[in-house]
């Protein structure tokens, strides 16, 4: 198993970690498929009541897909796949934990859980039009939902970092601590839902809230259609263009093509 991701289990909690610090928790290929087998090891392992997420180290949570063009991006996007439903399917609570930047696939991430505790200091983005690229629609979905149409707007078109405070007031945070102060709380809250709340009446409750409010099927030529969306503007001119510039640290010359 990769060491790209470790877990550790401390009583019914489970921790997995994504553990890049020099990539600042950036996502790979092998990275992602190991953190994909991780929560489906914890997804059958009964004794354990709840996953949280963090990033190895206090200076960030993730900033999504690493894009230095090192790892196959097919295989990364079946990894990222594979990462992501194996964390849909988790019926245990899941609590991320957030130092630092959550970022792209690291906000997914984020957004997925159940619960988000960061610190101050913390920073949330969606920026990939600022790459010429734009997320897939279940992302957006996903973001939308959790914050609301006109802040997932503000984040999704500008593609800017928000601070903690700005998370917190749309909606996106559960609490916001110091970063002295943010381990502690997390384990508190992770000991609490563990310990003193009824395993399989948590469970239930998590896959009731599920199938009422966030299994909606999409009609099937919509999300062609949005496939055919994201698939046009992630293939063009531009996006080649965005990510080319941001590995070499200028301004990108986008040209709508």
């Amino acid at each position: 198993m990769g060491q790209e991701i470790k877990k550790s289990d401390y009583g019914y909690v489970a921790t997995i970690f994504f553990n890049r610090p020099e990539k600042h928790n950036a996502l790979n290929a092998d990275a992602l498929f190991t953190f994909g087998k991780l929560v489906r090891d914890v997804e059958r392992n009964k004794g354990t009541r709840v996953l949280v997420l963090r990033g190895e180290g206090d200076r960030a949570f993730c900033v999504g897909i690493d894009l230095s063009g090192k790892s196959d991006f097919k295989k990364t996007i079946e990894g990222l796949d594979y990462c992501l439903m194996g964390l849909l399917e988790c019926s245990c609570p899941v609590i991320s934990m957030i130092y630092g930047p959550a970022i792209g696939t690291g906000l997914d991430l984020a957004v997925i859980s159940d619960f988000r505790i960061a610190e101050t200091r913390a920073k949330f983005g969606a920026p990939l039009v600022r790459l010429g690229k734009t997320y897939y629609y279940t992302a957006i979905e996903r973001l939308t939902r959790l914050i609301g149409l006109s802040a997932a707007k503000e984040m999704l078109f500008t593609g800017k970092l928000i601070d903690s405070r700005r998370a917190a007031e749309i909606g996106l945070l559960n609490r916001v601590v110091s970063h002295n102060d943010l381990e502690a709380t997390t384990a508190e809250f992770a000991r609490e839902l563990a310990e003193e709340v009824a395993p399989l009446a948590v469970r239930a409750t998590k896959q009731t809230i599920r199938k009422l409010f966030e299994e909606q099927p999409i009609n099937p030529d919509i999300e062609e259609e949005l496939k055919h969306l994201a698939d046009y503007a992630n293939q063009s001119n531009d996006a080649e263009e965005g990510v080319r510039a941001m590995l070499e640290k200028r301004k990108p010359l986008f040209t709508g093509k």
